[in-house]
């Protein structure tokens, strides 16, 4: 089992309950699947920066609850912990405002970068590239990690309104996914960031980068798989979805907790099992409210593989 490093933002998600009061759920994608992978017996550790505040202190203690190793989640005095108000209008679709600009996770710096090490492995996503000194030091921590023999996994997770300058996330964006061994793509940010119209030029334009894995997840329909060239869907389990907030990063923490659990993971039947896990964990979220609060555990899991 080799550790999996997860850096980026953990937040406070305010979520509406009723018309006149808010819960406070952690969150923040990586923070989702550091959670996600520890709930499947994954090592799990959080890299990252927020603000020496009660709500900074709620988010440590919560991953510490779920053994999240915190050991580089620094609680910096001088920020303030990112918060994110969500909405859902009638139709259940979520929107997102940032109450803190900028947030203690845009702060992370070269010297809060854990000693990375052969055959692990570090995931992010684009929030923690969105402003420096975050930018710089993600992508460090980027290369180090490869330079040691490790692996990079990376979701865009697109949120716009977090970057000072819009006009830049898509090059940047792109020289991420580059340095990637994994990438995770929705349909939608595909053709976004390649300038494309359908998945299948999307994919085409990726495989000129040489990243080894490419997953565009297609929800019920599960998902598209590019490896050494070639393509093949990976199909979801069937279950009956009451909420999808927690689907991406379940499906995310499913396929790195099983990746990790290889040093050779670059084998066509060990990524097949590992998208699976990742479906299967991805479709348990959808059929519980939230999104941390929906990651499955490993005997969850292992149930619905059963079916």
């Amino acid at each position: 089992m080799n550790k999996v490093w997860l850096t980026g933002d953990a937040v406070v998600d305010l979520i509406p309950d009723g018309e006149s009061s808010y819960l406070k759920c952690p969150g923040g994608a990586p923070a989702n699947v550091a959670v996600a992978i520890s709930r499947l017996n994954g090592a799990a550790h959080f890299m990252g920066k927020a603000g020496n505040d009660p709500l900074g202190r709620f988010l440590k203690a919560t991953l510490c609850d779920e053994k999240v190793n915190v050991d580089y989640f620094v609680l910096d005095n001088d920020q303030r912990t990112s918060t994110v108000v969500v909405d859902l209008d009638d139709e259940g679709e979520r929107s997102f405002t940032f109450m803190v600009k900028p947030s203690a996770d845009q702060f992370f710096n070269f010297d809060n970068i854990a000693p990375l090490q052969e055959g692990e492995w570090l995931h992010c996503c684009s929030i923690a590239l969105a402003n420096n000194p975050s930018r710089n030091a993600t992508f460090s921590a980027m290369r180090e990690i490869r330079k040691n023999g490790g692996f990079v996994s990376f979701d865009p997770n697109l949120r716009e309104e977090v970057w000072t300058n819009p006009a830049e996330l898509t090059h940047v964006v792109m020289d991420a996914v580059k340095l990637a061994d994994v990438v995770k793509f929705s349909e939608e940010e595909l053709t976004l960031l390649t300038s494309t119209a359908t998945i299948e030029e999307g994919i085409e334009k990726l495989q000129t980068l040489n990243i080894p894995l490419i997953l565009v997840t297609l929800g019920a329909e599960g998902t598209l798989v590019t490896f050494n060239g070639e393509s093949f869907t990976v199909a979801a389990k069937k279950v009956s979805p009451i909420d999808t907030t927690g689907a991406g990063d379940a499906f995310v923490g499913g396929v790195l907790a099983r990746l990790s659990q290889d040093n050779d993971w670059k084998n066509d039947s060990t990524i097949r099992e590992a998208v699976l896990w990742g479906n299967t964990c991805g479709g348990l979220a959808t059929t519980k409210k939230g999104a941390m609060t929906a990651l499955p555990s490993r005997s969850e899991l292992i149930e619905l593989l059963k079916d």
